[in-house]
């Protein structure tokens, strides 16, 4: 939490955004400090980052809740956040994400790193932005992948969960590339003009996702793990660090189920 709540007073200087002119914080992570569970960890993150804390008549809340699924959660939050700015012309959303080890200490069999990440979002008359989020995923409802045994947790539930992975990659990429070849043609953009930000939820995906819808590059995050639900963000945050988001970005997640979310993006000048 902690991590995220830095991050998220990170995001807001380098937007030059002061923590009253924010109108709804997301937070997409999964994994939290003692499993807890309530009240929701975007308040509290709210709350850690300074944002929207003090209330002035006439003033409009700042609205924070979390929205979970999994490293999918960071695309489903654009989605979101572009709802809600359709409606605030001069809004600005911030998304954070970051899983923990529940214990608050590094943990060699956690699956994630340990990463917090933020960005704002608001409308801007010079870009094309963020197109429409499309997903796939397989029919079934899947088991689920991160949970907390309640019969055998005894005293140590505060601080243990079981995480267990079992899509490979070949679901992932396959799914992946339905729901990245539908933002691509809805948006009428050529896959070898993008850029493809994807995480890394095995260590062959982000090639064979690549290799597969033909793209002109490929960015991850530069961390050894996998960053789960700040994946994206921190891709995000390479490319720009390597001058490639002066081109039409494809932002593509992949998670257990399996299921997928991709968006693409296109930044001031870029069409």
């Amino acid at each position: 939490m902690g991590q995220a709540a830095d991050a998220a007073r990170d995001a807001l200087a380098g937007a030059g955004c002061r923590p009253e002119q924010v109108d709804a914080l997301i937070n997409v992570g999964v994994y939290r400090d003692a499993n807890l569970v309530e009240p929701a960890i975007a308040a509290l993150i709210q709350q850690a980052a300074g944002i929207g804390l003090e209330y002035r008549r006439g003033d409009v809340p700042c609205l924070s809740f979390d929205l979970m699924n999994g490293a999918c959660g960071l695309v489903n939050a654009v989605g979101v956040a572009t709802s809600l700015l359709a409606d605030l012309p001069a809004g600005r959303v911030v998304v954070v994400s970051g899983d923990a080890h529940p214990s608050e200490r590094a943990d060699a069999q956690f699956a994630f790193e340990p990463v917090g990440a933020a960005f704002v979002l608001e409308n801007h008359d010079d870009a094309m932005g963020f197109g429409r989020v499309h997903v796939s995923a397989g029919e079934q409802l899947p088991d689920p992948q991160g949970y907390v045994r309640l019969s055998a947790m005894g005293a140590h539930g505060r601080s243990a969960l079981t995480v267990e992975l079992r899509s490979g990659t070949a679901e992932l990429v396959e799914h992946a590339a339905v729901a990245a070849r539908e933002a691509l043609a809805a948006d009428g953009i050529d896959a070898g003009r993008v850029v493809l930000l994807c995480g890394k939820p095995t260590s062959a995906f982000a090639g064979e996702l690549a290799t597969e819808l033909g793209v002109g590059s490929v960015v991850t995050d530069e961390f050894d793990g996998d960053a789960h639900t700040s994946a994206l963000t921190a891709a995000f945050v390479a490319a720009r660090a390597a001058g490639l988001v002066d081109r039409p970005l494809l932002f593509v997640a992949a998670d257990g189920g399996p299921t997928a979310a991709a968006v693409t993006y296109r930044g001031v000048g870029v069409r």
